[in-house]
């Protein structure tokens, strides 16, 4: 659900399999809007330093931009353009984090066919809306996540998609397992933390002589 963490939760991996030395070259595909945000939470938070393609050097040579740093947050809209995607697309990326992952849910769209053809050891996929209309969106999302997964398009709409009702699945226990290997889902039921009751009091310090005295000719002033 939104405004769970979720940023937080994937620079806290992030950090972990950087600090084991399992990640060395790492890729944040984001909104626009959202690229300060995540480069301002890993700098003051996790102390790791990105960079993204808004410099100097960028447009000097891309090609060897994306080929150099180690960890670049770029926006998702610029990097499926080319020639980036195709240049991308030949790097081998230790971690791939994809925000708002709800925009791969068409395996027509550009953002998409970026994604799946990321050479790439681990992906984190962070969205609070990965279904809207279809359960074939949800196929795509997992498709792109773990290929092979829920099987073939045809046989997950025959297993799991109810005729006529796109957003009603049928055995959705068994969905629900599969599922259950590659996606955390937070509620706010869940995540909430009830803290306890905070009691203010107060205390009242009398005023010192001078004090008085001031307040005393104040008052007769007015």
């Amino acid at each position: 659900e939104v405004g769970l963490g979720k940023t937080i939760e994937a620079c806290l991996v992030l950090k972990e399999y950087w600090t084991r030395g399992m990640v060395r070259k790492a890729l944040v595909l984001t909104p626009p809007a959202l690229v300060a945000q995540w480069k301002g939470e890993l700098i003051e938070k996790f102390s790791l330093v990105p960079v993204s393609p808004d410099g100097v050097d960028f447009r000097r040579d891309a090609a060897h931009f994306w080929h150099s740093e180690p960890l670049i947050v770029a926006s998702l809209g610029m990097a499926r353009l080319e020639p980036h995607a195709s240049t991308l697309a030949g790097i081998p990326w230790d971690m791939v984090i994809v925000d708002e992952a709800h925009c791969l849910k068409n395996r027509t769209s550009a953002n998409w066919k970026l994604i799946n053809s990321l050479h790439k050891k681990f992906i984190l996929m962070l969205s609070a809306t990965p279904v809207e209309n279809n359960l074939l969106e949800l196929y795509n999302l997992i498709t792109v996540l773990k290929p092979g997964l829920l099987s073939t398009e045809a046989d997950f709409k025959m297993q799991f998609v109810t005729t006529g009702k796109p957003r009603t699945p049928k055995n959705p226990d068994r969905l629900r397992e599969l599922l259950s290997d590659v996606m955390i889902r937070n509620t706010r039921s869940v995540a909430d933390v009830a803290l306890p009751h905070r009691i203010a009091s107060s205390i009242v310090v009398p005023p010192s002589k001078d004090e008085a005295e001031v307040y005393g000719r104040i008052s007769a002033f007015v």
